[in-house]
């Protein structure tokens, strides 16, 4: 009966190990699936599951379906800015020069699919974006992420960047690790936007492989942009709209300074003027005071003695 039973065993083992893998599978594919929403030209954009949902240990969700402009995406990220290096050499001897997050082009061409998709968002979903790397004919180089808006934040993240090449570990293999542990990113965000200071309670729990990534308070970047009011947030799903620019205080500062340059210059001018006038009074005494010590030189000089006969 013993040899029976662990015959049994030894023949269902294979069979657990492969229900097992069959789940973790089934589970992995739920967490990736993705919704396509653009796909030409090697640009890829959608929905996905977004894993700070599931890592939550409490009840959140996000803002979506949202609905948002072209103009207001092209103000977002226009402010996010990205920095690395390639390699561990490089990175040692020239600090890393922050770059804009997508190029002029990528913003101006394919914000409006990037506003579609915060649209076909759901709750427990984001968007992703990939976009190769621009200008070149082919390369193996790309520019990933992922966007989602919760409570008043824009979440952003970036899980490569065209701009960093493949790493140069100095000779070393490197084999542990993705290569883009080596590229030291970091985003940030250009001004006049400011990044989000979020609260603890409402920090997104990140996933361990998604260690660069960056809020903006979406009414205050929108603000301090001054989008133009066709571009202005709408109030659904909670989002109030921004607070219009303060255009009235901007001009009456604008006039507060032109007022204080003039003053200034007036200043200036009139310190001129007394600098002028002392200099003219200092080379009217100079030469008075040449002309007197020649008038008594010529007054001391002795008679010349006339010569004997």
């Amino acid at each position: 009966m013993r040899v029976v039973v662990h015959s049994r065993l030894h023949v269902t083992k294979p069979i657990l190990v492969l229900l097992v893998c069959c789940l973790i599978l089934a589970g992995m594919a739920g967490c990736v699936r993705q919704r396509l929403v653009y796909d030409r030209y090697d640009v890829r954009i959608g929905t996905e599951a977004d894993p700070s949902v599931g890592r939550s240990t409490q009840p959140v969700s996000n803002a979506h379906p949202a609905h948002m402009t072209t103009g207001e995406i092209k103000t977002l990220l226009g402010a996010v800015r990205f920095s690395g290096w390639s390699g561990t050499i490089v990175g040692i001897f020239a600090p890393p020069t922050p770059v804009p997050l997508l190029t002029e082009a990528q913003l101006d061409g394919y914000s409006g699919y990037l506003a579609e998709a915060f649209g076909q968002a759901g709750p427990s979903e984001r968007v992703f974006f990939s976009f190769p790397k621009p200008d070149v004919h082919y390369s193996e180089d790309r520019t990933t992420g992922a966007l989602f808006l919760r409570d008043r934040y824009l979440h952003v993240v970036v899980t490569d960047h065209s701009s960093v090449g493949r790493a140069d570990t100095g000779g070393d293999n490197l084999r542990t690790g993705p290569e883009r542990d080596t590229k030291a990113m970091k985003l940030w965000v250009a001004r006049p936007a400011e990044p989000a200071t979020v609260p603890d309670a409402e920090e997104p729990k990140w996933a361990p492989f998604e260690p660069v990534h960056i809020s903006l308070n979406v009414n205050d970047v929108l603000a301090r942009r001054t989008a133009p009011a066709s571009t202005q947030m709408s109030r659904e799903n909670g989002r109030p709209a921004p607070m219009p620019a303060q255009t009235n205080t901007s001009q009456q500062d604008l006039q507060n300074q032109i007022r204080e340059l003039t003053n200034s210059n007036l200043e200036l001018r009139e310190r001129l003027d007394e600098q002028k006038a002392q200099v003219k009074s200092l080379t009217e005494d100079m030469n008075r005071l040449r002309l007197e010590l020649d008038q008594t030189k010529a007054t001391k000089q002795p008679p010349r003695k006339n010569p004997a006969p």
